[in-house]
């Protein structure tokens, strides 16, 4: 359990990538309010019972058999409270209100806000699984699972899900035995079902766990109401990965493992974007948890790795790989066959989709075809809302001479292509070293941090915006009269590949005869950094964000960075 009391001043981090000392506008000229006092609570509790058998026999010494069968009771339980208080200060340089100046007269304190949540998960599984080797050569496991959660409904609640592998170590066999090339070769597939239920409790019910205001005697009081629509027909999400592949081991030195996978989740659990008429937007609320469809991941893994000793005091070690993915939506369970997500700016339509025949979570937009430079360009263009000089000019999909949400077309895949790790690491004498490389290539990214709100600054880059005819191509001219500048478009949606140093760590482990008769065992001292260089075309803070929402992932909405961590330290044995 966790109990805490906290402050905070009238500052903020807005999602411009700015620190303000108002929360809106009207505070800006009337500097008063914001500061809030509060306390919260949080409690936790998991309970886990196991209890199997097992079963283990050699026959006439080539086949070996084991088998197990058992039970798995699993609880997680727990609360978290949260209440606010807001209030006018006079200053916000001390973490007790008592001492800051706060105006505490019953008229100018304000509930700014509450927030409860509690859950309660219950999963009771019986499971099973025989395995068999021939002759130590020729394998073969299966398992079966009956799951039962309480995530879901009463008809809903048990899932079967059994896998299923095999395996052949070819190295074994006579005419490979005695091989000074290939020292180890193995083929292995495997094909399964697989059950997720990671979701909220009770999202099959509907909850009281929403935030209502209501006005008595003119004065706003905060209530409960209800929260996330419920949808009593939600079930498991089944994941279905088929694996085919094989293990290579060259001269003791060389390590390589290539794998085809084809993954297809069908029953795929999301929450989509609904009308606010549901109550949705309301404090607390949210649409329904919905099985939308079935999407389908295939690519290739391949790993590489070689070791290599040189004299007595000097080893490596050195480690690639990458891994190919291909994403598309099969099928889409609603009426439109369509399923959006995701947020951009104000009042518009969610930027993301799950759609068939695209990735899940495209993006979905407008496409630009850089600046007008002139009034003669904006004459001569299809009708686009409050179009000047200076502004974003965009294509005209459908040729209807009207610029609208008809000429949206997918602008963008926040999925990558491709994946790659790079690990280098040696031993000489005393010294250690490791470094880990990772890239990502293929995918986009929207700059939401760049919306239009007050109160917000804009990156370096607008510096070079349009300010006469010519002077700009790429960024639109700086005005708050109207125009569709705001609007999603791929003006807003950039390439999000980047190759980043993650972690690198230098090491030195005192020798026996240093240490002798200082009663340590071991004493090594170290120095490591970790997310050292970004090597990216994106231009926000960090290429690496997003919210892990299937349909309105790489959104950045002005995440905060990652941090460059220095660390040095000591390991010390007794």
């Amino acid at each position: 359990a966790v109990n805490s009391k906290f402050y905070a001043p009238e500052v903020y981090y807005g999602g411009g990538k700015v620190f303000n000392s108002v929360n809106n506008l009207d505070a800006l000229y009337d500097n008063l309010n914001g500061s809030t006092v509060g306390e919260s609570k949080q409690e936790y509790k998991d309970y886990t019972f196991d209890a199997f058998v097992k079963y283990e026999r050699v026959f006439n010494e080539n086949h070996d058999l084991k088998a197990l069968f058992g039970m798995s009771v699993f609880r997680s339980q727990g609360v978290n409270l949260r209440n606010e208080l807001g209030f006018g200060a006079n200053g916000t340089n001390f973490s007790q209100y008592s001492v800051i100046g706060a105006d505490t007269s019953q008229d100018n304190l304000a509930l700014s806000g509450n927030a409860r949540r509690f859950f309660d998960s219950r999963l009771l599984s019986y499971f099973s699984r025989v395995q068999y080797s021939y002759d130590g050569k020729y394998l073969l496991s299966a398992v079966i699972r009956r799951d039962g959660s309480s995530n879901f409904g009463p008809e809903n609640k048990f899932g079967y899900f059994p896998t299923g592998s095999v395996g052949w170590i070819a190295s074994d066999e006579a005419f490979l035995e005695d091989n000074s090339t290939i020292n180890f070769l193995k083929f292995r597939a495997s094909y399964g079902i697989i059950g997720n239920d990671r979701i909220a409790s009770f999202r099959y019910l509907s909850l009281v766990n929403g935030e209502g205001t209501y006005v008595f005697n003119n004065q706003l009081t905060y209530g409960q109401a209800l929260g996330s629509t419920a949808n009593p027909e939600i079930r498991w999400e089944k994941q279905k990965p088929f694996d085919v592949g094989f293990d290579l081991g060259l001269f003791d030195k060389v390590d390589i493992t290539v794998d085809y996978f084809n993954k297809k989740t069908e029953d795929l659990l999301v929450q989509p974007e609904v009308s606010g008429i549901l109550g949705s937007t309301a404090p607390g609320g949210g649409g329904p948890l919905v099985n939308a469809g079935t999407v389908e991941n295939e690519g290739l893994e391949f790993s590489i790795n070689y070791k290599e000793t040189i004299g007595e005091d000097f080893k490596f070690n050195i480690n690639y790989n990458f891994t190919t993915l291909k994403n598309e939506v099969l099928y889409v369970g609603s009426d439109t066959g369509i399923l959006q997500g995701g947020g951009f700016g104000v009042g518009q339509e969610p930027p993301s989709r799950m759609e068939a025949g695209f990735p899940i979570g495209y993006f979905y937009g407008l496409q630009t075809d850089g600046l007008f430079q002139n009034q003669s360009e904006v004459d001569s263009h299809a009708t686009q809302a409050n179009a000047n000089p200076g502004d974003i000019r965009f294509i005209d999909q459908n040729e209807d001479g009207l610029i609208n949400g008809d000429d949206r077309v997918n602008i963008g895949d926040p999925i990558p292509s491709v994946t790659m790790g790079f690990n280098f690491s040696f031993d000489y004498k005393n010294f250690d070293f490791n470094m880990y490389a990772f890239a990502s290539i293929g995918n986009e990214i929207v700059r939401n941090y760049e919306r239009n709100q007050p109160l917000t600054n804009r990156s370096v880059y607008f510096l070079d915006r349009w300010t006469g005819e010519g002077t700009s191509t790429s960024f639109p001219r700086v005005t708050t009269g109207p125009n569709s500048n705001s609007l999603f478009s791929d003006f807003f949606v950039e390439d999000g590949s980047f190759v980043r140093l993650q972690n690198i760590q230098f090491g030195y482990t005192f020798g026996e005869n240093t240490l002798k008769g200082s009663g340590i065992d071991k004493l090594r001292f170290y120095f490591s950094a970790s997310n050292l260089v970004t090597l990216t075309k994106y231009r926000g803070f960090d290429p690496t964000t997003s919210n892990g929402a299937p349909i309105g992932g790489g959104i950045d909405q002005g995440f905060y960075p990652s941090p460059k961590t220095f660390l040095i330290g000591l390991n010390v044995n007794f």
